[in-house]
């Protein structure tokens, strides 16, 4: 199993990608922590996260247009924008989400999402202003 951040999390973006249940649980550690965009959205485990990711399987192409990938020391910002986006009850998301994805030992320990691509740099430890 690779160790880089980034080969990291674009293995998890193709595992979801190919729906590839399995892999997605390899990928991330037992003990993994997702926040979503509002403080009430928290996955505490990597169970809790399984089922969000479950969940978004039944988007049938996704629902995502464009995708970012930024390496940024233990952790990989990803950036996502698409139609899934648009009409998320529980934030305004502006067609997009960026997730801090923070990777130790070749697993995904920790997920955060902003709202904004300058939250999520500064939440990564990279300049805002940063392109």
């Amino acid at each position: 199993m690779t160790q880089d951040p980034m080969q990291v999390v674009f293995a998890l973006v193709d595992a979801r990608r190919r729906r590839d249940i399995d892999a997605v649980t390899e990928l991330l550690d037992p003990a993994v922590v997702h926040h979503g965009v509002t403080d009430e959205l928290v996955c505490n485990n990597r169970d809790e996260v399984l089922h969000n990711v479950r969940r978004s399987f039944q988007h049938d192409d996704g629902g995502i247009a464009h995708l970012e990938l930024i390496a940024a020391g233990d952790a990989v910002i990803l950036g996502v924008a698409g139609p899934r986006f648009r009409e998320a009850p529980w934030a305004e998301l502006g067609d997009q989400v960026f997730i801090v994805h923070t990777v130790r030992d070749g697993r995904v320990v920790a997920m955060r999402d902003f709202v904004s691509r300058a939250d999520a740099f500064r939440a990564a430890g990279e300049p805002a202003d940063w392109t």
